[in-house]
């Protein structure tokens, strides 16, 4: 059950220690949930038809603006608000909010700006999403809604008393907000499963190998390259022979091949370990050098190789690298999760309120009240 905030004696009690505890919320895990999920969505509402879908006159002195006509409070666009505020000054500094970012269209706003907006519309994607718990046969456990519960208790304890009353805060309004953002998350999800994105591994590949590499060009004074005579060449050429050699030689088990210990050895200044995808393999070396690469397994060298800018001994470190690989994935499927949610949010949005657009519907002398 939740309790009112005048039945809980321990609650003023531990909300005299107001500043002291202030940052240490009980709420990251819920609020943070859903706004980490939608803050990379970068969505925006329908064409602008009216100031409000129900008309600005029903709105209550304390509504920032409505939606679906109810109204959004003050006191729930802080909680929204505050982990933000928090997490980006901690991050970033208190002057985070002057700074200025670039938006669409090479288009220049301060971050508070940017912020604002993404706040307010970060809540209505999780309306929307709320609104499609039915449809996707999506609700909260009696577990998940305890977790809420105790989140709730913990999130309230630590709220100071000038909190609530500027913002006009209630212990039920938080519980709402952390039951909302959870119903939401498992909304999200259901979306995602049905999309059915996956990525594999030869799609999101990325190699990492040492370009063991000998020129043939010298760099004059001026900075152009100049070809190497005959003999110099064929020093290099010597010189890779030796590397390779040295590279596929019997080593003790304890000893690890070192391509980059060759290259100090020889003094090549441009010989360094990449981490590239196929495309970019081809784009900087060609189709035959890239098809070769791709034959060598983990730890493999290939023989002495020449282009025409000099000698190269290709040294295959990870021929999918797990960590690089791994993250691109995440970059993928975080794109293509994006575009799938916006197709069908957009629709969603205007089915449940078309007059919907922060510039007209939000009511700036109310949101003005909380300070970023």
């Amino acid at each position: 059950m939740i309790r009112s905030r005048n039945t809980n004696k321990n609650t003023n009690k531990n909300r005299s220690r107001s500043s002291r505890n202030s940052s240490r919320y009980g709420r990251k895990g819920v609020f943070l949930l859903v706004l980490a999920m939608l803050l990379t969505l970068g969505l925006s509402g329908c064409g602008k038809e009216s100031v409000d879908s129900t008309g600005a006159e029903a709105r209550s002195e304390s509504a920032v603006f409505r939606f679906q006509g109810q109204d959004v409070t003050l006191g729930e666009v802080y909680l929204y608000a505050l982990p933000v505020i928090e997490d980006y000054e901690k991050s970033y500094g208190k002057d985070i909010w002057n700074m200025t970012v670039t938006v669409g269209d090479d288009q220049k706003q301060d971050m508070k700006t940017v912020t604002r907006k993404d706040v307010i519309e970060n809540i209505v994607k999780v309306k929307v999403l709320v609104s499609k718990a039915a449809s996707y046969k999506v609700s909260l456990t009696v577990e998940e809604k305890q977790d809420a519960e105790d989140e709730t208790e913990a999130f309230w304890k630590n709220l100071t008393d000038r909190q609530i009353a500027e913002m006009e805060l209630t212990r039920d309004l938080v519980y709402k907000c952390m039951t909302e953002n959870r119903l939401a998350a498992k909304v999200y999800d259901a979306i995602m499963e049905e999309a059915g994105i996956e990525i594999s591994d030869e799609e999101a590949r990325e190699t990492t190998f040492y370009d063991l590499y000998f020129p043939t060009y010298k760099e004059t004074a001026n900075g152009t390259a100049k070809p190497m005579g005959d003999a110099e060449k064929s020093e290099q050429y010597d010189k890779a022979v030796q590397a390779y050699n040295s590279l596929i030689t019997p080593m003790d088990e304890n000893v690890t091949r070192d391509p980059a210990a060759l290259a100090t050895y020889y003094g090549l200044t441009n010989a360094s370990y990449y981490t590239m995808t196929p495309e970019e393999v081809r784009d900087t070396y060609g189709k035959d050098i890239a098809d070769m690469l791709y034959t060598l397994e983990d730890g493999s060298c290939s023989l002495v190789t020449e282009t025409e800018y000099g000698y190269h001994i290709f040294y295959m470190k990870a021929l999918t690298d797990r960590t690089a690989t791994d993250k691109k994935k995440s970059r993928i499927e975080r794109e293509r999760r994006n575009s799938y949610f916006s197709t069908r949010f957009a629709g969603w949005l205007k089915d449940l309120d078309a007059n919907y657009h922060y510039e007209d519907s939000v009511d700036f002398s109310v949101y003005d009240r909380i300070k970023f």
